[in-house]
């Protein structure tokens, strides 16, 4: 497949390139400076910025699935998650372009949760110490669900280096504390082809 790519300077960022082009997968990376980005004849760096419209008609052209491994900035008062879902609503079906696999933190609720005493603990801390990066990841995933596009959330506890490892996928309640970026990277790629779990917002952990 060809994949378009946001996020994809971060850590996880970063481990989907790699996967991804291991996999046989070419990329469009959306980057502010494509320099950060490992040369490659089957990746191709689009200059922009996630948060401004300007760059998504040339990013989005001829691919045929979007991953989104964007995180939330704190004290950024754009919303960058909030704009890269209003943009990627927009753009995405005017491309041709159904499939978007996108990344988020296990403290956005969704229905079918069952959180446990420590999730409430976290999500209650969030909401207390950094409301605006809660605030923008559950609007990004709101507009996501809401989209028709054939999405899927991928909701993470705390990321961790080291290698991908087996995982728990089900609702917050089910999982464990951590996850690393290697097991997120490849379940988001895993995600791409698994019909089961489009239109779906599942919660991975180590």
């Amino acid at each position: 497949m060809k994949l378009a790519l946001l996020g994809g300077t971060g850590r996880t960022g970063r481990l989907l390139i790699d996967m991804a082009l291991a996999r046989g997968h070419s990329l469009k990376v959306l980057a502010r400076d494509p320099q950060r980005l490992k040369r490659h004849a089957h990746l191709e760096a689009v200059q922009g910025d996630a948060r401004a419209p300007d760059a998504y008609a040339e990013l989005l052209a001829g691919t045929d699935a979007v991953l989104c491994a964007l995180g939330p900035v704190k004290g950024d008062p754009s919303g960058v998650m909030t704009l890269a879902a209003q943009h990627l609503t927009r753009f995405m079906p005017e491309a041709g372009v159904q499939r978007l696999v996108t990344l988020t933190g296990a403290g956005v609720a969704r229905p079918g949760d069952r959180p446990r005493l420590p999730d409430r603990i976290i999500r209650t801390l969030l909401r207390l110490t950094q409301p605006e990066v809660l605030a923008d990841s559950v609007r990004h995933v709101e507009l996501i669900c809401a989209s028709g596009l054939d999405y899927t959330v991928v909701r993470v506890p705390m990321l961790t280096d080291g290698p991908a490892a087996a995982l728990k996928v089900g609702m917050v309640g089910d999982i464990r504390p951590r996850v690393s970026r290697a097991s997120t990277a490849r379940f988001m790629l895993d995600a791409l082809e698994d019909r089961a779990l489009i239109a779906q917002t599942p919660a991975i952990s180590n």
